[in-house]
């Protein structure tokens, strides 16, 4: 039996189903269009582990779409001011400090996992569009391997990759491409430390293979 949730991954499932159709007429309105690659290999049911590519803030908007459910988003702590985040912490968003991760943020995401949540964490740590993809650190294979140490079945770990054309902006063309899961006992190594480089490792070449598919877009600065 999986242990209660704290408080504040208790999304308001009101809200939620209020503005599930409102975010759907949302990106038909302002993008020009939505194409999704590779939806089969998207699990259906959680505990997973969606990986995103982030060019944009549009991003989380953008990958709510392959959910009807609520998705857990890891968001950056500085999200969280006024109105926005009293919004997205009841729409699923729970707040991390990118600079200081704190123990209590990583205790929650597993928390998360353990109730069969579908958890979104950019492997970046935040937007990044000077260049296709940034080395990953080894926070989400740490989580992971937590995860399913302390759940006893494992979690698929699902690299996407985002694009907008000509960039993230009004009437552009926004692609999407599901990877394959990736599954951390695949690549055990022998011990914990070396798998967690070498899953870390796989989980940033299937993010790399994606951008590549969709056509890597060309470097831009970080706003």
């Amino acid at each position: 039996m999986t242990s209660p949730l704290p408080m504040q991954a208790s999304v308001q499932l009101w809200l939620y189903s209020l503005l599930l159709p409102w975010h759907r007429l949302l990106l038909s309105l302002y993008f020009r269009q939505v194409v999704i690659h590779g939806f089969d290999d998207l699990p259906v049911n959680g505990p997973v582990v969606l990986a995103p590519k982030h060019y944009s803030r549009w991003d989380p908007v953008v990958v709510s779409v392959l959910s009807v459910e609520p998705l857990r988003f890891m968001t950056n702590a500085n999200q969280f001011d006024g109105i926005q985040g009293w919004l997205i912490q009841r729409l699923g968003a729970f707040p991390v400090d990118l600079a200081r991760p704190k123990v209590s943020s990583f205790r929650y995401a597993v928390d998360l996992l353990r109730s069969r949540k579908k958890l979104v964490l950019f492997p970046e740590g935040g937007i990044v569009r000077d260049q296709p993809v940034r080395s990953l650190k080894l926070g989400l294979a740490h989580l992971v391997q937590q995860a399913e140490a302390s759940t006893g079945f494992q979690i698929p770990v699902v690299p996407i990759a985002v694009q907008y054309e000509p960039g993230p902006r009004f009437r552009a063309k926004v692609s999407i491409q599901i990877l394959p899961p990736l599954y951390f006992q695949h690549y055990w190594q022998g011990d914990k430390k070396t798998t967690i480089e070498v899953f870390t490792q796989a989980v940033e070449r299937s993010l790399r293979e994606g951008v590549q598919r969709l056509g890597a877009p060309t470097p831009l600065a970080t706003h």
